[in-house]
């Protein structure tokens, strides 16, 4: 994969592509008229420093806040590059000062993994993104929300909202009013911190219809290295609602019945959630 790219995704926002080979997410930066805000911090210092300096030569408003999406370390380990507050839901404050608490030398990373507090490709994406952990800061929220956070950028507003889901119980969305532009982060992926990655039929369930609900024509996600058009956008929706229904009524049998690779994909992850299969099986 190709390093990230600055790319203007509407009016009024810019989305720098995900790196998976550190796997580094999609940032985006959003401007109104009197000021811009980060979506999302990024991976490391160095990531978001690289970041910071594509947008540079845009001569955007000054910059006044980082969004996180959730508490995961590839989307908040770089607020330490940042001289301006980082923003974060309740749960996500909660858990990234759990976090500052730890850890991350070689050893101690090894023995969650060992304790299943921590996941082997997280631990591995962790050193090749930060091989030198020794002076790693993180960063917990400056200003905390709950649920529902509205920024006004000056003629340009961005609504930040908890969805939930199965990823994380922190994921949040920032929609941007203007653009119809809705910034989704990883709530629409599978959950990871679990003996076996898995989706639950009501959470998948759950998080879909939050979704559907935006009146978006492009969405960014956090890991695909393309824009959601609404066509796609409608498409991915309705491949995780017919999982999370197909999978709990009909149970294997809804393999068979999957039109596609993604579509059997986000069965198998279901299946795997209520204990009849594991992804890839």
């Amino acid at each position: 994969m190709a390093d990230s790219v600055l790319r203007r995704a509407a009016e009024h926002t810019w989305w720098y592509s995900p790196d998976e080979r550190t796997d580094r997410p999609a940032l985006a930066v959003v401007a109104g008229s009197s000021a811009a805000v980060l979506l999302e911090v990024g991976a490391s210092p160095r990531h978001t420093r690289s970041f910071l300096a594509a947008i540079a030569p845009l001569h955007l408003p000054p910059l006044r806040g980082a969004v996180l999406s959730h508490w995961h370390w590839d989307h908040s380990f770089g607020a330490a590059a940042l001289q301006v507050p980082v923003i974060g839901e309740r749960a996500t404050h909660r858990e990234l000062v759990h976090q500052a608490r730890l850890s991350f030398s070689d050893a101690a990373l090894d023995a969650r993994v060992a304790d299943g507090t921590e996941i082997a490709f997280c631990r591995d994406m962790l050193r090749l993104e930060m091989p030198d952990r020794d002076d790693l800061e993180i960063v917990p929220p400056h200003v905390v929300f709950d649920e529902r956070l509205t920024l006004d950028l000056g003629g340009v507003t961005v609504e930040v909202a908890r969805v939930g889901g199965d990823h994380a119980a922190d994921s949040c969305v920032a929609y941007v009013v203007e653009d119809r532009l809705l910034f989704l982060g990883d709530c629409l992926y599978e959950r990871l911190y679990a003996p076996v990655e898995h989706y639950t039929p009501a959470g998948l369930a759950a998080v879909v219809e939050r979704i559907a609900a935006y009146d978006a024509t492009v969405a960014i996600e956090g890991h695909d290295p393309e824009l959601h058009d609404a066509v796609r956008l409608r498409r991915r929706l309705a491949v995780l609602r017919a999982a999370a229904l197909d999978a709990e009524r009909l149970g294997p049998a809804a393999l068979a019945a999957a039109p596609d690779d993604d579509a059997r994909e986000a069965v198998q992850l279901v299946l795997a959630g209520i204990g009849l299969g594991t992804p890839g099986s």
